[in-house]
C-alpha cells in the first residue's frame, strides 16, 4: 500500500506519508459556495415573483388597512408570502397576544392560500400592525418587496450554514469525483447521500444487514464489473467525537464493506487532527485508502 502513496507523493515509507498528511492539514473546508446558496435564494424568490409584485402596492400606502384588506380578499395567493416577510418558513404561526395577561391567550395564524372570512382578514390586519409589517410598508420600505425578500432569504440561508458546515466536505469532493469519472468515460454511476439498500432496489446489488440502512456520502458503481466503492468524507475540527472514536468508526466501516465485496476510501481533514499522529498512523495501517484534501489535489483519488 505504501507504493500507492509513495509514487504519487514521493514519500519513501509510511512515516513520511503520515508526516506529509500532518503537514498538509487545512484549517477550513469552506469554499466560496459555503456562505450563501444563491441558487436556493433565487428559487425561493422566483416562486413568489407575482405575489411579491402585488405586495409592492402596499409600499407607502395612505390607507394601509383598507389596501391590505382588498389584497387579502382579491389575491389570497399572497398569503404564503407573508411569513417570509418576517423571516419565517412556517405556514402557520402561534402567537401569545399579551404576556402580561394571566390567561396568555394564543392566537393561531394560518397562511395557506384560501378565501378568507371577514374575521380572518381582520386578524391578519392586526398581525401586520402588531409585528411591525404595517410600519415597514408605510415608513421603511421605499423600493421593491422583491429586493427586501431577497435580503430576508439570504439572511435565512445563513442559518443553513450549520448544515452546510457538515456538508462542506461533500461540496468540495463532489467535483473531484465527477471530474475523475468524466476522464474515465463516466464508467461509474455516482450516488450521493444514498442508503446501501438502494443498491439492491435499483441495481440488484445486495448489501448485508449491517450496512443496509447506513447512509453513504458517495457510492460509485461500475455496473459492468459489479464494482462498488464507498467514499466517506469528514472534517474534524476538534469538537464532538474523540479522534480515536472517529478512526475506529471508519475502520469498522471498511470491514463491513469488505464483507460485501465493496471498496472503501476515507477522505478527512481539519485542524482537529493536529497532534494526533498516533491516530492518523492507526488509520493508515487499517484503512486501505486514507486521504486528506491535499492528497486529493495531488491526484491520489
Amino acid at each position: 500500500m505504501e507504493t500507492f502513496y509513495g509514487k504519487r507523493l514521493g514519500t519513501g515509507n509510511l512515516e513520511e506519508t503520515i508526516e506529509r498528511f500532518h503537514e498538509t492539514i487545512v484549517d477550513t473546508n469552506r469554499g466560496y459556495n459555503f456562505f450563501v446558496d444563491w441558487e436556493k435564494v433565487e428559487r425561493h424568490i422566483n416562486k413568489y415573483r407575482v405575489e411579491l409584485s402585488i405586495l409592492d402596492s402596499l409600499i407607502g400606502s395612505c390607507d394601509f388597512n383598507k389596501d391590505l384588506e382588498n389584497i387579502l380578499k382579491k389575491y389570497p395567493e399572497v398569503l404564503p408570502v407573508i411569513p417570509i416577510l418576517i423571516a419565517v418558513r412556517e405556514s402557520s404561526l402561534k402567537v401569545i397576544r399579551d404576556f402580561s395577561d394571566v390567561n396568555m391567550d394564543i392566537t393561531e395564524y394560518n397562511f395557506a392560500e384560501r378565501n378568507l372570512s371577514e374575521l380572518e382578514v381582520k386578524a391578519l390586519i392586526e398581525f401586520f400592525d402588531k409585528t411591525g409589517l404595517r410600519n415597514f410598508f408605510e415608513n421603511i420600505s421605499t423600493k421593491s418587496i422583491r429586493d427586501y425578500v431577497t435580503g430576508v432569504e439570504v439572511g435565512m440561508d445563513t442559518h443553513a450554514r450549520k448544515n452546510r458546515s457538515g456538508d462542506a466536505m461533500e461540496l468540495v469532493i463532489k467535483p473531484f469525483i465527477e471530474s475523475i469519472n468524466l476522464k474515465h468515460g463516466n464508467k461509474y454511476i455516482i450516488l450521493f447521500q444514498k442508503k446501501f439498500h438502494y443498491l439492491e432496489k435499483k441495481f440488484g446489488i445486495k448489501a448485508s444487514a449491517s450496512i443496509r440502512n447506513r447512509k453513504a456520502d458517495f457510492i460509485l458503481i461500475n455496473t459492468d464489473k459489479g464494482r462498488v466503492i464507498n467514499i466517506e468524507v469528514n472534517f474534524y475540527s476538534g469538537t464532538g467525537s474523540k479522534p480515536q472514536e472517529i478512526v475506529d468508526s471508519y475502520i469498522n466501516r471498511q470491514e463491513e464493506l469488505k464483507e460485501n465485496g465493496f471498496e472503501f476510501v476515507w477522505i478527512t481533514d481539519g485542524y482537529g487532527w493536529k497532534g494526533q499522529k498516533n491516530q492518523i498512523e492507526k488509520g493508515f495501517r487499517k484503512v486501505n485508502y486514507l486521504l486528506n484534501l491535499h492528497f486529493v489535489r495531488k491526484g491520489l483519488l
